[in-house]
This record gives structure tokens, C-alpha cells and sequence, in this order.
């Protein structure tokens, strides 16, 4: 009786610092119950979601590969021979390219990142140079043990990620999406691959990593009964766990007797502003 295997072709791993940091303490420098606590109510497509096009789409099906999501992960796996676990069943080309649309699900997604508001640009992950985008400076997509985190040089125009759709049954989604994620069987380099050169899969596959960054904010405190306002020095964390402790006597420049018996609660993602390039977390206490 013949039976169906699969293996891991790669796998992108999705996390992000305001999901997943406590406070201002950073999510590896947390004590390791707190950290697992974090990873299990943490899930990466509850504000992003990433998908693959019509065209790709296709292309799980002509190859035989499966799309699977865990709270951590989007991973890809291939049906592999019943003789060799490294024999895609049916053989993988070494050019081939699987598309996937990034777009957000949580509408504040850009205001607790740190990312450019994407009016003007779009963000491209590739672990190759498309010709399309040549002559376009981007980093391409790190793999896990590079441990760098998403930054704007991951954006480009606009224009030019729109313009990769024309002709492509894609086109609408494309335009609308907030970015672009591109992954090639042979990357620009041998880290990058994903398969190897002979076009057998990797006994180790490639995890891939996007890591985004949160966004830090000048706190901006009203106080309607005194009709005061205070403005943090520095610039603060924005976290979902944990709490950011506020000292009246040091985290503002000028005392406020108005205000030096307060508890300072933090900042909601709702409410935030830009000025002169710097960016603004409203709280109202």
C-alpha cells in the first residue's frame, strides 16, 4: 500500500517585540516562564496575514505542496518520494518562485511597529533579486540565525511592487496589498536557498525569519481637571504585556507638582500622533 509523504520545505518564522517583549524588558532577556507564557498566547496572524497568490496557489497544487500555519511559523512542506525523503515526488525547478501577499489584520498594526507608514511604500521580503526590482536598493529576507530585525529597509516604492502585478490574475489583490513576499527554490546565496543545488531537499530546511520591531513613542499625559500637559524626555516601549513604570520626578523635563502624584498608566495603540517626525502616544488620566 503506497503511502503519502511530506517533509518541511522551509518555513518562515513570524514574531514581533510588541506581541512578545514585557515591558521594556526584551522578550530573550525575560525570566524563560514569563518568555513560554508570552509564546503561548502569542500568534503571529492575529495582526498580519500572509498568503499565497492565485498563481502560486496553482503551483501547491501542480507540485504537491502544503501550507500549513502555527503560532509561530508559516511553513511549507513537499511530498517527497517513497525511496528518498530528500526526492521531491514531483521535482521541484530550480527557478521556481512562490508569491505571497502581506496584508494587515489589525488595523494598528503600523501604529505599535516600527515601519515607515506605508502611503508611499510597500514592504518586499525576497530571498533572491527579482530582475523586476533591479536597481531598487532592499535587504533581502534574513534567515532565523542572522537575528536581524525588519526594518524600513525592507520598503520600496509603491509604484514598483504594483507594477509587478500588471497582467497577473493577482493584479487587484496585489494593489492592494501592504507588501510582497517572494520565495525562490535557489536564493541569492547558499544560506538562502531552499533547496540544494542539485535539487534534493535540504535535511536541515531554511527557516527564514521575520522579526518586526516595536514602535517607541514620546508619552504625551492630559490631565482635563488641571487642564495640564506633561511629555515623556525620552522615548518609551510599546508592549501588550507588562507595564512601562513612569517617574514623575525624572522621566519629565520640568516638575509638575500637578502631576507628581499620579500613576501614570500606559499608552493604548489607538491613540497616537505625528510631529516634526516624531511620534506621539496620547493618554488621558
Amino acid at each position: 500500500m503506497l503511502s503519502t509523504q511530506y517533509k518541511k520545505l522551509f518555513s518562515i518564522k513570524v514574531h514581533h517585540a510588541y506581541h512578545l517583549n514585557s515591558g521594556d524588558i526584551e522578550y530573550g532577556n525575560l525570566d524563560e516562564k514569563v518568555r513560554q507564557l508570552n509564546l503561548r498566547k502569542y500568534n503571529w496572524q492575529d495582526f498580519i496575514l500572509i498568503s499565497p497568490t492565485k498563481a502560486t496557489e496553482k503551483f501547491f497544487k501542480r507540485f504537491q505542496l502544503l501550507l500549513k500555519y502555527s503560532n509561530e511559523e508559516l511553513i511549507v512542506f513537499a511530498r517527497v518520494s517513497e525511496q528518498n525523503v530528500q526526492e521531491s515526488f514531483i521535482p521541484l525547478e530550480q527557478d521556481l518562485v512562490l508569491e505571497f501577499l502581506i496584508n494587515y489584520k489589525d488595523p494598528y498594526f503600523e501604529n505599535y511597529t516600527d515601519i515607515n507608514p506605508l502611503s508611499e511604500e510597500k514592504i518586499l521580503l525576497s530571498n533572491f533579486l527579482p530582475t523586476h526590482f533591479q536597481g531598487i536598493d532592499f535587504d533581502l529576507l534574513p534567515v532565523e540565525s542572522e537575528d536581524r530585525m525588519f526594518s524600513n529597509d525592507f520598503l520600496i516604492p509603491r509604484e514598483s511592487i504594483d507594477s509587478y502585478f500588471i497582467d497577473s490574475v493577482s493584479q487587484t489583490a496585489g494593489t492592494h496589498a501592504k507588501g510582497l513576499l517572494l520565495i525562490r527554490m535557489q536564493g541569492e546565496n547558499g544560506n538562502l536557498n531552499v533547496t540544494n543545488l542539485n535539487g534534493t531537499l535540504k535535511l536541515s530546511p531554511t527557516v527564514f525569519k521575520l522579526h518586526f520591531n516595536n514602535r517607541s513613542t514620546f508619552w504625551n499625559y492630559h490631565q482635563n481637571a488641571n487642564n495640564t500637559s506633561a511629555t515623556t524626555n525620552s522615548l518609551k516601549p510599546l508592549t501588550k504585556n507588562g507595564f512601562v513604570q513612569i517617574q514623575s520626578d525624572s522621566d519629565f523635563d520640568e516638575p509638575n507638582d500637578d502631576l507628581s502624584e499620579l500613576q501614570f498608566p500606559n499608552p493604548s495603540v489607538e491613540r497616537i500622533k505625528i510631529e516634526a517626525n516624531n511620534y506621539y502616544s496620547e493618554i488621558y488620566i
